[in-house]
């Protein structure tokens, strides 16, 4: 019986390795998939998915699985960056917030008729409003003390803020009146009122169109 011949390896070429283009080291394994996004950007992604969804329904029947959905990331990705809803609802007020701070300081700053930095702080006090829709009705005391506690913050540094530019009108005689401290943070807060119905009715796009009204009805109370 003849014996079986075995395959003559020595003509085989050797198969190449796939070498690094600068030092001619082997690289590994291709990586399949999108490259990861870098943590900052995954927050606000999910933010925004926060903000997208707030726009459809209340914040109470709003779910991490549809924040996370909207984002196009994972449950696990949402828990590395927030412990909870709740804590994502303090993040959305905080960013809130200080929006609204940094733009009051900027048009009072930069814009240089009075009647125009009341016109533009109170739109941009009404944009806020209409970009993170929060039914704060619906929130009421229910909302942790935490949740209460960050919003009357934010309150007070407003008022504080919208109070300053007043004083500055009325040294100016813009207006006839100085105004009252608790006065001002009594109209921001029926300001939040109001933003919270249109919230709930599914009107937030429609809230800066308040502004002409209130600006008059501003000037009204401190003439």
């Amino acid at each position: 019986m003849p014996a079986c011949s075995r395959p003559d390896r020595r003509n085989r070429r050797p198969r190449p390795q796939r070498r690094g283009p600068a030092d001619g080291s082997e690289v590994g394994p291709r990586r399949r998939g999108r490259p990861a996004l870098p943590p900052e950007q995954q927050r606000q992604r999910l933010l925004e998915a926060a903000r997208t969804e707030l726009r459809r329904s209340d914040f109470g029947s709003v779910r991490v699985t549809d924040v996370v959905q909207a984002a196009g990331m994972s449950s696990r990705s949402f828990y590395e960056h927030f412990e909870s809803k709740e804590d994502l609802l303090l993040a959305l007020i905080h960013e809130t917030g200080r929006e609204i701070v940094a733009q009051l300081e900027k048009i009072f700053a930069s814009v240089e008729q009075p009647r125009d930095r009341i016109d533009h702080g109170l739109a941009a006090y009404l944009r806020a409003f209409a970009g993170t829709p929060l039914d704060l009705e619906k929130l009421g005391e229910g909302a942790s003390g935490r949740v209460q506690k960050l919003l009357r913050h934010y309150v007070q540094e407003i008022t504080v803020r919208v109070v300053r530019e007043l004083e500055s009108l009325f040294a100016e005689g813009v207006i006839q009146h100085a105004p009252d401290p608790l006065a001002v943070e009594v109209l921001l807060l029926g300001l939040l009122g109001v933003a919270s119905r249109f919230v709930a009715e599914g009107r937030a796009d429609e809230l800066v169109t308040l502004q002409p009204r209130l600006s008059a009805l501003l000037l009204t109370v401190w003439s």
